[in-house]
């Protein structure tokens, strides 16, 4: 006994190191946040029935020969994860706010109490206002999204579109080619000889790829990076490009000045894939379409000029050219159908003399600070070589974004530079996993009812294309979730309303739900009418106000269905789940808190600690933690894997998992409902849905309560859609961990990458566009620059251009910018100890040394940061690297951790370019997560002082 005593007993420092590596279990796991790409497989190591600790897997196999594998993949926040499940801002119980909202102070309640008056207000909101009056924040967080949107659905709530909140909308990428989503797979970067680095900064925002860079530039490749700051990215590239904010689409078009001017542009590529062959009539700049030509036919056939026949009609169907030759330059004389005649001449041709005109590299440097032979050389270099540009999520935040974007895409369409490995431009992108969705969407379990789905959607998607012939199946999915609503929210835009089971209780119940861009709830709800038409912070060389554009834009039904909740329909409550409203929001409390926050009679965070938004919440409400619950993450094209994260512990303290949570929430409303005498009540669309259905409706008789068979069935369900290898199940995932797509499945963000997946293979986008001929899904059916819509044409924006960054907050000295920062995922890692310890510990906003200087301010220094709209103050990081005229804040910080609980995002007008709202042409559509209104915050205009201490 005394031996077995001793052996219990530490004898030196290395007994406590050892001890670390004891374990009772080990789990796969992953991070279901947004921390996109992600996807890292982790072993997640359990003892005592706490998670010990977690480590890289180095799992992976190698995909194509003579590339390298994606092996270890993780960061440190991945791998010191298991430090924030027990970390002191872990929210262990239901939590009610007492005294004002934001005033901090909190009652511990039991979960019977909170849900009884969250119940109760909700039953308040809808007998009220409907059920549309209960809303929830779109979110990218992966553990979050189904079952919040099956709440919403089976409530008939009203959801915001993610991308209109958080803008990782690359909407230039989306006029271009009518996707925003195309992502190669990180792997094929290995094939790159010429590396963009523009507009990210993939040392910080991509730790666990950016070995597929420096393994290219050992193969070969160049990296070029293109950036005002001198960034951590710049430390391998080979030449650092420090441009002027905001200017990139002048430094853009001067390359394709240059590559155009020296005859080194791919001109078969140009005429194929992209409509700068299309005919433009010189009278009104519009194309040439078949009613001039035949007083009839579709609005959006257009023409080429034939060298040698003449006019002919560009093909919509294929855009190879086969044989033919068409005409890039030249004035040519077209009969119309009323016989008079006009002159002509191609898209190519204006944009020539666009170019000549204002882009030479001698006339941008003016604008860029760039030097002329900078960029000739650079040039030279893009169109004699696989360039690939690594584009993050930066450019789509600035307030002319799309143009710095739509520049971008020329510069690969006249080199050639897209549909072959090595090459493209990137945003994100998520699908595959149709079976995530078609699970908890169907009439109940079994294959049987998935083959109802399939089957469905498959019919659906053949009459289509009976009506179109031309229509690809990823412009049918399109097309079909733009006409309508119910089509926008299940997988591949497909569905509509599906039963919840058999019988009278839910069989009967509807399964939809409302939705808008976040642009009309600001505008109607927050008051932001009055910043958008700020005179300088919108762009004031526009003939007309924003509100004239706005009002245009409703009265046209652009946005018919949409363009609520109107001000007679305030929203009443408010759920956040996988979203930090106050935080996310451009605007913040300033914008929100004497605007929308009064309106609101309850507002709920669900979430693992207490946010900025469950500070300012009513009720905040423990969710379990990754490790806690079962999840999958985003699944993207980055990876082209399904990876698998296990319940490795019980939640901690009294959370629960969002399933539960909401099928908690629906078993109070019944009850108290029934108890104050209510049975039923009617959505938006008039169908009556009833108090007493919402759990079994919600939870598919309990079915999807159970975390292991609606996991199993999620995954089989993908391998009955095709998308995962026939045989996957729960058991072979929890056995390797993750397993590798076998076929896009019809989400719209899938098909979007227009490629076959081949197994052998990196994955790049549009290999079908240029192999197959197969059309984009633009309104010219080609890669599009020339957008002759009325507003762009006002504007003088029908072809990529440069225009100057407004003064977004007033006329100030200094821009800020930002950037997802290295040390936490948004907010989420804020307060681990381990990634404390890599940082300042504080926030801190980074300005330049003569800057600093001439306002007195030393390194460390708490300065206050301000404009027209509001102040925030922080740290001070004095460093050479930044631009003069610049200030980076980056993206991360939580509000609370700032003086006054106010972060960057105060001082945000939260602008949006007014050619958001434009529509009636073809792509120009709302799509959830695609076309709409975002948000613009880059290059906000500011000043900075030393702040008085307190």
């Amino acid at each position: 006994m005394k031996a077995a005593e001793s052996d219990r007993i530490y004898t030196s420092p290395s007994d406590l190191y050892r001890k670390k590596w004891d374990w009772d279990a080990v789990y796969w796991g992953t991070h279901c946040v947004d921390c996109y790409p992600g996807n890292c497989p982790m072993r997640v190591y359990v003892r005592g029935g706490q998670v010990w600790r977690e480590e890289q897997s180095g799992s992976f196999q190698t995909i194509e020969p003579g590339v390298p594998d994606f092996n270890p993949m993780g960061c440190q926040k991945g791998a010191s994860w298991s430090q924030s499940l027990y970390g002191p801002d872990r929210l262990l119980y239901p939590l009610k706010r007492v005294g004002e909202r934001g005033e901090g102070r909190w009652n511990r309640v039991t979960w019977d109490e909170a849900l009884t008056d969250i119940a109760d207000r909700m039953i308040d909101a809808i007998e009220a206002g409907g059920p549309s009056s209960i809303a929830h924040e779109g979110t990218p967080e992966m553990a979050t999204v189904i079952p919040t949107n099956k709440f919403f659905s089976t409530l008939g709530g009203h959801g915001l579109d993610l991308n209109g909140s958080i803008n990782d909308f690359s909407i230039g990428l989306y006029e271009t080619f009518g996707r925003f989503s195309q992502v190669s797979s990180a792997d094929d970067w290995f094939h790159s000889e010429v590396v963009l680095i523009w507009h990210m900064n993939p040392i910080y925002t991509r730790i666990p790829f950016y070995h597929f860079i420096a393994e290219a530039r050992y193969n070969g490749a160049e990296v070029i990076n293109i950036s005002p700051d001198v960034n951590p990215s710049h430390l391998h590239a080979d030449i650092q490009v420090p441009i002027n904010g905001g200017t990139d689409p002048a430094f853009g078009l001067a390359l394709v000045q240059v590559i155009l001017e020296e005859g080194l542009a791919n001109w078969k590529f140009i005429k194929e894939q992209t409509d700068l062959g299309f005919l433009v009539r010189t009278d009104t700049r519009r194309y040439l379409r078949q009613a001039d030509v035949e007083g009839q036919g579709p609005e959006d056939q257009m023409y080429q000029w034939a060298v040698g026949s003449g006019i002919r009609k560009a093909d919509r169907a294929n855009i190879f050219l086969k044989d033919v030759d068409i005409a890039l330059e030249g004035t040519f004389d077209v009969q119309l159908k009323n016989g008079s005649t006009v002159q002509v001449r191609p898209a190519y041709d204006f944009l020539k003399q666009h170019l000549n005109e204002k882009y030479t590299p001698e006339k941008q440097q003016p604008i860029t600070g760039v030097h002329p032979d900078v960029i000739r050389t650079i040039a030279r270099k893009c169109a004699t070589k696989r360039t690939n540009i690594m584009l993050g999520y930066n450019a789509c935040k600035f307030y002319h974004g799309d143009l710095m974007e739509r520049a971008q895409a020329l510069l690969l369409a006249v080199t050639g530079n897209w549909g072959k490995k090595g090459t493209g431009i990137r945003c994100w992108a998520s699908g595959m996993h149709d079976g995530a969705f078609i699970a908890v969407n169907k009439p109940g379990p079994g294959a049987a009812n998935t083959e109802i789905v399939l089957s469905g959607r498959d019919a659906a998607i053949a009459a289509f294309k009976q009506m179109d012939p031309t229509a690809t199946t990823e412009i049918a999915v399109k097309r079909m979730g733009q006409m309508s609503e119910k089509l926008q929210r299940s997988p591949g835009g497909l569905g509509g309303m599906l039963s919840g089971g058999d019988d009278g209780e839910s069989s009967a119940h509807p399964n939809a739900s409302t939705s808008s861009p976040p642009a009309f709830w600001w505008y109607w709800q927050a008051n932001y009418q009055e910043r958008w038409n700020t005179p300088g912070w919108g762009d004031d060389s526009l003939p007309r106000s924003f509100d004239e554009y706005f009002n245009e834009a409703i009265s046209k039904g652009w946005w018919e269905g949409m363009d609520h909740p109107r001000p007679e329909d305030p929203p009443r409550v408010l759920i956040e789940c996988g979203g930090n409203m106050l935080r996310r929001t451009r605007g913040g409390k300033k914008a929100l808190l004497n605007t929308l926050w009064p309106k609101l009679d309850l507002i709920v965070s669900i979430d693992f600690r207490i946010s900025q938004t469950g500070l300012y919440s009513d009720y905040v409400l423990p969710a379990a933690q990754h490790y806690e619950k079962i999840g999958f993450h985003i699944p993207t094209p980055h990876l082209m894997n399904l990876t698998f994260s296990d319940k490795a512990a019980e939640p901690a303290g009294e959370a629960r998992n969002e399933w539960q949570i909401y099928h908690a929430i629906f078993e109070k409303i019944a009850e108290r409902a029934s108890e104050r005498g209510l049975t039923a009540y009617k959505d938006t669309k008039g169908m009556t849905r009833r108090y007493a259905a919402l759990p079994g409706a919600y939870s598919m008789k309990g079915f999807l309560l159970d975390e292991e068979r609606l996991a199993d069935e999620q995954i089989r369900d993908s391998a009955l859609a095709g998308t995962l290898p026939m045989g996957t199940s729960l058991r072979t995932l929890r056995e390797k961990g993750h397993v590798r797509f076998i076929d896009w499945g019809l989400s719209p963000m899938a098909l979007a990458q227009a490629s076959p997946i081949k197994p052998n293979e990196t994955h790049v986008p549009f290999r079908d566009n240029t192999e197959r001929g197969t059309p984009f899904p633009t309104y010219a059916r080609r890669a599009q620059f020339y957008i002759d819509h009325e507003w762009f044409l006002e504007a003088h924006e029908e072809l990529p251009t440069y225009k100057p960054n407004p003064n977004m907050g007033g006329d100030y000295p200094i821009g800020m910018t930002s950037g997802h920062n290295r040390w936490s995922i948004h907010t989420m890692n804020q307060a681990n100890w381990v990634i404390l310890g890599t940082h300042r510990g504080e926030p801190d906003v980074v300005v330049n040394t003569d800057d600093a200087a001439d306002r007195g301010v030393k390194d460390g220094d708490l300065i206050r940061i301000w404009n027209d709209v509001s102040q925030f103050k922080s740290r001070a990081r004095v460093a050479p690297n930044v631009k003069r005229g610049q200030l980076i804040s980056y993206n991360g910080w939580a509000g609370f951790q700032y003086p006054e609980w106010s972060g960057a995002n105060e001082i945000e007008p939260g602008m949006v370019k007014w050619i958001g709202f434009a529509g009636g042409y073809g792509h120009l559509s709302h799509l959830g997560a695609e076309w709409q209104p975002v948000p613009a915050e880059r290059w906000t205009r500011c000043d900075f002082e030393k702040a008085e201490v307190d």
